[in-house]
This record gives structure tokens, C-alpha cells and sequence, in this order.
């Protein structure tokens, strides 16, 4: 006997969707300049913050 699983079609309302997306949240801030600020948030990739902070502090090991 072949068994095939039910599907089943779920429609969410609006604001559960919007609850499902997340809202990105300030982690830090450095001014760098006088005119120049880096502002990183909270979901950043390792690899990027890397990379970022190498540039902003390029003196730096």
C-alpha cells in the first residue's frame, strides 16, 4: 500500500508575516571621522564584520 501525506494549505494573516520578519537592530556604532560613522547590526556575517573592520582599522593585526 502506497501511503501519500495529507497537504495541507495554511494562509497566514498579514501581521503574522510581518512578525516573521525580523526587524534588524543596531549592534554598535563607531564614529570613524568627522563626517563618517559605521554603524553595524545585529544579523551582520562573521566574514563581513571581518572585512569591515580590517578597512575601518587597517593599523590594526
Amino acid at each position: 500500500m502506497d501511503e501519500k501525506p495529507e497537504i495541507i494549505r495554511i494562509k497566514l494573516e498579514e501581521n503574522q508575516r510581518r512578525q516573521t520578519q525580523s526587524v534588524p537592530t543596531k549592534a554598535f556604532q563607531v564614529r570613524i571621522g568627522d563626517n563618517k560613522t559605521v554603524v553595524v547590526y545585529g544579523r551582520i556575517q562573521g566574514y563581513i564584520l571581518d572585512a569591515l573592520l580590517k578597512a575601518v582599522f587597517n593599523d590594526a593585526h
